[in-house]
């Protein structure tokens, strides 16, 4: 995915930095393979089989892999992406800071809507799937920028049997 280029200690994706201006002044870590098989709504619930978008089109009018659960608001709308982490046991909170019997989210977005979500790992660390591009590590804020926008909503849910998402 693009050009590379070395800064003392860290490897940096230039693509990805171009598309995420806050990655530039933040460190992160590519975590995987580009994979465009799914998305950051999809990563952040667990599932890496579907891509999580309705593309304007009804249910079973969608091609295969892409899943959008019925009855929820289009993927463009805060509401509906809060929505889509309600139905998987999240409620909203102020707080992005650790909490280890708890797994969070963070929506990110801007005027326009909701943009992208990441997720809190057990370690404090946030990871994210960017587009239908690779995995990240990365700091809530280090991600910010004009995309993907800012932190607009933290949710959180106790940890599945202390387990986390993809953990």
């Amino acid at each position: 995915m693009g050009q590379k280029a070395r800064v003392p200690g860290i490897m940096r994706n230039l693509e990805l930095e171009e598309d995420c201006a806050g990655l530039r002044q933040s460190p992160y870590t590519i975590r995987s393979q580009p994979d465009p098989s799914y998305n950051c709504i999809a990563f952040a619930v667990g599932d890496l089989a579907n891509f999580w978008d309705d593309l304007g089109l009804p249910e079973g009018m969608r091609p295969n892999g892409y899943y959008w659960p019925p009855g929820v608001l289009g993927p463009g709308t805060l509401l509906g992406w809060v929505k889509v982490f309600e139905i998987h046991g999240y409620t909203e909170t102020e707080d992005g800071s650790l909490e280890s019997e708890y797994e969070k989210v963070a929506i990110y977005g801007s005027d326009i809507g909701a943009e992208h979500v990441a997720r809190q790992k057990a370690s404090g660390i946030w990871v994210s799937k960017m587009g239908k591009g690779v995995d990240i590590e990365h700091t809530l804020e280090g991600l910010e920028g004009e995309f993907p926008g800012k932190v607009i909503k933290i949710m959180k849910r106790k940890c599945q049997n202390g387990r986390r998402v993809l953990e």
